[in-house]
């Protein structure tokens, strides 16, 4: 049987080469989603530690080429020593947002230690899977786009960004937020939980990272050290709060120890 190849790839998603440049200094080369670009921009400089507030960045400017897009952010001046202790030159998978980091002090950074908050309740929890997926539009249409979600305190979904890296969903995610002056205490991810994604969690000050994917076991101790509320939600059986879990196994020296 044949078919159309034309019209099954306008509905395969979109994945650019997109070089990142921060004052004129090459920064990272990162595989993306063309979309929400500003977005990204703010969340990944933020992620990353160039900037601390969405006014640290004063222009961003995006174009595509033929071999791939090029983004250009301008930061104020004083966000350039960060930028120059942390330099790298990344060129790696999809989204990947440890692969070119050139110290493991800078794949391991030091994070703030967050207020912490009690577990969520299982009636927040419940049916989060079904609303996730009337929310991911673009993914349900490709089957290739992780989603990052923020809920509010009620544990309504009210925002969603998506992209073909997983780092780069949470990136645009948190973005969006700085750049309206918001902060959601709740994230919710798709994709499989590493200690990436909670770094980012962390930074960002959020108090709950929910997971539809299991966490890796640095994660979780990442997590308890921050106090950061990390739940996963499994497709078949009910939430786990790695909060309850914690004990020596969980909160054992191999993370905890140098933080």
């Amino acid at each position: 049987m044949s078919c159309d190849v034309s019209t099954t790839l306008s509905h395969l998603v979109e994945e650019v080469a997109l070089a990142i440049t921060i004052n004129g200094i090459n920064h990272a080369v990162m595989m993306a989603t063309p979309d929400d670009l500003d977005d990204f921009a703010v969340g990944f400089l933020f992620g990353e530690g160039v900037i601390t507030h969405n006014h640290d960045v004063h222009d961003i400017e995006i174009s595509a080429g033929e071999e791939g897009w090029i983004m250009n952010v301008t930061v104020a001046n004083r966000c350039l020593a960060t930028l120059n202790q942390r330099q790298r030159r990344l060129a790696g998978a999809t989204g990947c947002g440890i692969c070119g980091v050139t110290a493991l002090e800078h794949a391991l950074p030091a994070l703030p230690l967050l207020a912490g908050a009690e577990p969520l309740p299982l009636a927040m929890l419940t049916g989060l899977r079904e609303q996730v997926s009337a929310w991911q539009i673009k993914g349900q249409q490709s089957g290739a786009l992780h989603a990052a979600l923020c809920l509010d305190e009620q544990g309504a979904i009210v925002a969603c960004r998506e992209d073909i890296g997983r780092h780069n969903a949470l990136d645009k995610l948190i973005g969006m937020q700085l750049r309206a002056g918001q902060h959601c205490p709740t994230l919710l991810v798709t994709s499989r939980l590493g200690s990436e994604l909670v770094q980012k969690a962390v930074r960002f000050g959020a108090r709950h990272l929910i997971s539809l994917a299991a966490p890796s076991q640095l994660a979780v101790k990442m997590a308890l050290a921050h106090h950061l509320n990390l739940v996963h939600i499994p497709r078949c059986d009910t939430p786990v709060h790695y909060a309850r879990l914690a004990g020596p196994v969980l909160t054992g020296e191999s993370y905890v120890h140098s933080h």
